[in-house]
């Protein structure tokens, strides 16, 4: 039954690998063909159309050289950046990313070989249109982008429904075997269906735990595999079962499974661990972070946009509140502290300045607390409104900050959590922000630590540019409510 399983899958794969490269190409030659259509017939660019030349006939773009081109130049391209492997589990931006690599490497090797293999009309050589070329890259980016996140869109929403599930067992019903469990099954669109788990330890077996059953011990795994059908076998032991991990590989190296092993460092891992490949010898970085990589220019292109526009945007607000600032409390209009960012640098944060200018009895230095003597009558509106965090948008254009990111603290205040609090160093591995996933949940000020380190956690290790977005909007519509209810 198991092999039968396994056979029938992997001709499946093939099938859709197949299906996905044909609609590649196809949606390729749709974006030719919408390219040419935008270039020589749209109004855009009909009046740049040289009258000596006129539009050329589609057959220059159309032809059978060509046409063999893309079906193979496409295909193969992708298939090296493994765009026809199942990306379960993968992030969407990376998706996107490459696709868009993917396309642009294609048209590429496209541009080289159509300026060797240009017809001839009339006895002279054909000259394509630069913006015919860059119109037909943008439309195959976006009809390819669309064709694989509608696929991606919707293979989730069935994989969520119990449709097209890969059976795997869990070698190890230990803490590290149940921790992959939980993950699994709080991701259903990856379409994993655990069959059970398999335990050497005589007192688990027949067990079950959290409604997964251990069918066996280590060495019944051939014959869970042949008989429950099982496609993958995720062994999740200890370390110090090494010996019992090569053994399971020797019993089921010939059975027709994908064999992954899930390392034993979880009291080790502060982030997302992740590989890395060191002349061949696979390197696991326990303290990998999201924001790495690509990612963080991705990051730095959004901040810099949102930044400025919202600079620009606030500009007026911002000089009234300087002028107010100055009438109705003595002292400077900006307020500067040194805070401690990523990787410890330290730097000088601005905000309007919102409390009294260090008058007699009243410091300026500690959070603030509620009903805080220290505060303006005016301060205190601007904090309502966050009005005083406007100037921090200068720190993120000099790139001291982000938009989004853990809160900065003053040094004092991270010498003493670093010892207070573990991990609370992973913090500084990420650039601060203006607003936050704790901020958002109420923690902000003189509120609790542990849970602020709690949500900055889960913020950096799970970080993406929706998740950006999405707290930027919480912390607009939290300001709205915070005004709502005066």
């Amino acid at each position: 039954m198991g092999k039968e399983r396994c056979i029938m899958l992997k001709q499946n794969e093939r099938i859709v690998v197949f299906l996905q490269g044909l609609t590649d190409v196809l949606l390729t030659y749709l974006a030719l063909f919408l390219a040419y259509q935008i270039r020589f017939f749209s109004p855009f660019f009909t009046d740049s159309i040289p009258v000596e030349f006129g539009v050329p006939p589609i057959t220059d773009f159309f032809n059978l050289r060509y046409c063999i081109a893309i079906a193979v130049i496409w295909p193969l391209v992708f298939r090296v950046n493994n765009m026809y492997r199942t990306k379960r589990g993968m992030p969407t931006i990376d998706i996107i990313l490459s696709i868009i690599s993917s396309i642009t490497l294609s048209a590429t090797i496209f541009l080289v070989i159509t300026f060797f293999l240009r017809p001839l009309r009339e006895g002279v050589v054909v000259s394509y249109s630069r913006a015919m070329f860059v119109t037909f890259w943008v439309m195959n980016i976006l009809l390819i982008l669309i064709s694989r996140l509608s696929t991606r869109s919707a293979t989730r929403y069935f994989r969520k429904r119990g449709y097209n599930q890969r059976h795997i067992l869990i070698v190890g019903a230990g803490e590290l075997g149940q921790v992959f469990a939980k993950k699994v099954r709080a991701n259903p669109e990856m379409g994993l269906r655990i069959v059970g788990y398999v335990d050497d330890s005589q007192e688990k077996q027949g067990d079950v735990i959290d409604g997964i059953s251990v069918l066996g011990t280590l060495d019944d795994v051939p014959e869970i595999i042949r008989k429950e059908g099982i496609e993958q076998v995720y062994a999740a032991l200890p370390m110090a079962a090494h010996r019992r991990i090569f053994h399971l590989l020797s019993q089921i190296q010939n059975e027709c499974v994908d064999i992954r092993i899930i390392p034993d460092i979880l009291q080790y891992i502060t982030l997302r661990a992740g590989f890395i490949n060191m002349d061949g010898i696979p390197v696991i970085n326990l303290t990998e972070t999201p924001l790495s990589g690509a990612n963080i220019i991705i990051k730095r292109c959004f901040d810099l946009l949102i930044a400025s526009a919202s600079l620009a945007f606030f500009s007026p607000l911002m000089l009234l509140t300087a002028m107010v600032v100055k009438l109705t409390s003595s002292g400077p209009i900006l307020y500067r502290q040194t805070r401690m960012g990523l990787d410890l640098k330290t730097f000088d944060i601005f905000k309007f300045r919102s409390m009294y200018n260090n008058e007699p009895g009243v410091t300026g230095t500690g959070w603030t607390r509620h009903n805080d003597p220290r505060i303006t009558p005016f301060g205190r509106f601007m904090r309502r409104w966050n009005i005083d965090e406007l100037p921090q948008l200068v720190n993120v254009i000099r790139g001291d900050m982000s938009l989004v990111g853990p809160r900065p603290e003053q040094p004092a205040f991270v010498d003493e959590f670093r010892e207070r609090y573990p991990r609370y160093m992973i913090r500084h591995k990420v650039k601060s922000g203006i607003t936050g996933w704790a901020q958002v949940h109420g923690y902000r000020g003189d509120t609790s630590i542990k849970k602020r380190l709690e949500y900055d956690m889960q913020y950096i290790e799970n970080w993406s540019l929706s998740l950006d977005i999405k707290i930027l909007v919480m912390t607009a519509l939290q300001t709205y409510k915070n005004v709502a209810q005066l």
